[in-house]
């Protein structure tokens, strides 16, 4: 049956159509109710106690882990290894293994104990290192170092770059942080960052995984929050072999105009990499690493909910890059050629896309204000929407925080309209909390995961 657009004018907009003798009734308030169902289904696809319990079967003294055969009897423990801000969730989908010891590294204000269990949790700071995210990733390592003939279950997740920092000698906690601080400002994507964070490090870019294999084998199961999901990059690689060098790592910071403001401590260590006075990092190493999360996984949880309404559905990217307030508007473009003609499909349609947007700071003064890249990129959605009808945008980090606070939030045509401030000064002043709070439009969840943003357009047929 061919799909009808029935209009009233002397009423609020109402998207009326028949498809597969079904009807359904979506004004704008259905619209923005099914992007946040959208969303919540994703992150829910994503969850990361769920991914590793689906990877993971256990029967008497056989253990199988993605595909891969393990005996127990093999081993003299199994001991628990994690990082990142999924790992308490993470190390409890391992519960059918009954390891013997472990330690896992979380966020620092995360209130997730392991009660009764051998796993200890740590918390350190995120994104900012600190001197307890040394004394946790010390002891993470003294773990390994003193097993013999064990079987490392090794739980990654996003964070875990920043959570399991352990600086090569001579280098100073005060200074990596300030290292880090200026990577996150610059708009350095995290391939970049991890570059740098990798050669300044004794347990980044594989040394953990060669520390981890001269003292049994080691099992990685990995939750990505990398575009592209290259396995060297999530949370530095700790486990994987490195392809980058100290060369790289200069380049970087020279580019984003980093390298003379970072100590003379961290030039030196790089400078000795590049005469070859200190090892690169290992670029052959004997590991199982499996990735057991992604984006995709999220986006394709999201679209079950728009394919339960029958809509037409197209995932377009898992790997959006770029500064957030930039990356809406070639977005919405789709969107509006959606609507206009159809192509390269029919409305109504739910767009969904994911990855990692960033926000460039280029200063930061008394009109800064909070927020994050999903907020950015819907504020500068709802800009270029505001002479259009029956669009809704959304966008959330996975993980529950986009900069600072809520996850992210929604917009639609009538966002600009309906507050009162001035959306261009909010965007450009990086204000974009202090807009959606006005107006309630934020959006907020607990997540057990991290698997980058998460974007949903929905696209009504344009009036006739």
């Amino acid at each position: 049956m061919k799909d009808k657009l029935i209009r009233f004018s002397d009423c609020e907009s109402i998207l009326f159509y028949i498809i597969s003798d079904f009807v359904y009734i979506m004004d704008i308030r259905d619209m923005r109710q099914l992007a946040e169902e959208m969303i919540i289904e994703g992150v829910r696809s994503a969850d990361s106690e769920q991914l590793v319990k689906k990877n993971i079967e256990v029967r008497g003294q056989d253990i199988k882990i993605c595909g891969k055969r393990f005996r127990r009897d093999d081993y003299k423990e199994i001991v628990l290894l994690g990082i990142g801000k999924a790992s308490v969730p993470m190390s409890r989908g391992c519960e059918e293994l009954n390891p013997d010891d472990g330690l896992v590294i979380t966020k620092h204000g995360d209130d997730m104990e392991r009660d009764g269990s051998p796993v200890v949790v740590r918390r350190a700071h995120h994104p900012y290192p600190d001197q307890i995210n040394i004394d946790a990733s010390k002891e993470l390592l003294s773990k390994v170092e003193e097993k013999e003939e064990a079987l490392f279950i090794f739980l990654v997740s996003g964070g875990g770059s920043a959570l399991f920092t352990y600086p090569v000698n001579g280098i100073k906690t005060s200074e990596i942080r300030e290292l880090n601080e200026h990577l996150i400002k610059s708009g350095a994507n995290i391939n970049e960052i991890n570059a740098v964070r990798k050669h300044l490090s004794r347990v980044k870019g594989g040394k953990f995984g060669d520390l981890c294999s001269k003292k049994g084998d080691i099992v990685s199961l990995i939750i990505s929050d990398v575009v592209g999901d290259d396995l060297s990059s999530i949370a530095s690689g700790p486990t994987y072999p490195d392809g980058s060098t100290y060369e790289d790592a200069k380049k970087i910071l020279e580019e984003y105009g980093i390298w003379k403001r970072a100590s003379q401590s961290i030039r030196d260590r790089i400078k000795r990499g590049l005469k070859g006075e200190v090892e690169e990092t290992p670029t052959d190493l004997d590991v199982n690493n499996f990735l057991i999360g992604n984006n995709m996984v999220a986006l394709k949880g999201a679209r079950k909910i728009a394919d339960k309404k029958e809509l037409n559905t197209m995932i377009l990217t898992s790997q959006n890059q770029g500064e957030a307030k930039e990356v809406a508007k070639p977005l919405i473009g789709v969107a509006k050629e959606v609507q206009d003609t159809g192509n390269p499909i029919e409305p109504p349609v739910a767009v969904l896309s994911g990855g990692e947007t960033t926000v460039r700071l280029k200063k930061v003064d008394e009109r800064t204000g909070e927020g994050g890249p999903n907020r950015e990129f819907v504020l500068s959605a709802a800009i270029e929407i505001q002479d259009r009808e029956d669009i809704v945008v959304a966008s959330v980090d996975s993980d529950g925080i986009d900069g600072t606070d809520k996850a992210g939030a929604i917009a639609d045509t009538s966002t600009v309209e309906k507050c009162t401030l001035d959306p261009k000064d909010h965007l450009e002043k990086h204000d974009t909390q202090t807009y959606f709070e006005s107006i309630g439009d934020s959006i907020e969840f607990n997540s057990k995961t991290n698997v980058n943003d998460i974007t949903v357009i929905i696209v009504g047929k344009k009036e006739q």
